[in-house]
């Protein structure tokens, strides 16, 4: 008999992003990483994303062009701004996702007020400098091939615990 946890595929991602006071753009992008054999990024949207006072931030199944083929992963994820003077008073939030080609990506659209990150008191800016983390936990029993006639109906499922 095996242990379930012996199937877990685990991993956080730490993404520091320099000089973020300084950026304009609408949308940036981490590097790709991997976890649980499978490849992600974090996308943010350092003025929000249709909620201008606060910070939008994503995770994205990068190689999403791998999930047309039915293919679907269920993954619990969180995503993080970290306190860098007091790791207690990180903001994180959490949710569980089934990533499929039309629903390749989950947000927070209000992770945090950005008024809270520039406040130099509140330690979420330091040396002009943010740090976010992606962690991401799939079963391996959770990556599936959809059926057919699911696939054409239904490309996303709601899971509860």
């Amino acid at each position: 008999m095996t242990n379930e946890e012996d199937h877990l595929l685990f991993g956080i991602f730490i993404w520091k992003i320099d000089q973020f006071s300084n950026l304009v753009a609408k949308t940036y992008y981490s590097d790709v990483f991997v976890i649980g054999g499978f490849k992600w990024r974090i996308s943010i949207f350092p003025k929000g994303n249709n909620e201008k006072e606060h910070l939008s931030m994503y995770l994205e199944a990068s190689d999403s062009s791998t999930l047309t083929s039915g293919l679907s992963r269920f993954a619990k994820l969180s995503l993080t701004v970290v306190n860098q003077l007091d790791r207690n008073k990180s903001i994180t939030k959490y949710t569980k996702h089934e990533f499929t080609a039309v629903e390749k990506d989950w947000d927070f659209t209000k992770l945090m007020p950005l008024s809270n990150i520039h406040d130099p008191s509140t330690g979420y800016l330091v040396d002009d400098n943010v740090i976010v983390e992606a962690e991401v936990s799939i079963r391996k029993g959770d990556v599936k091939i959809l059926e057919k006639e699911t696939r054409d109906l239904i490309d996303f499922k709601v899971w509860e615990e």
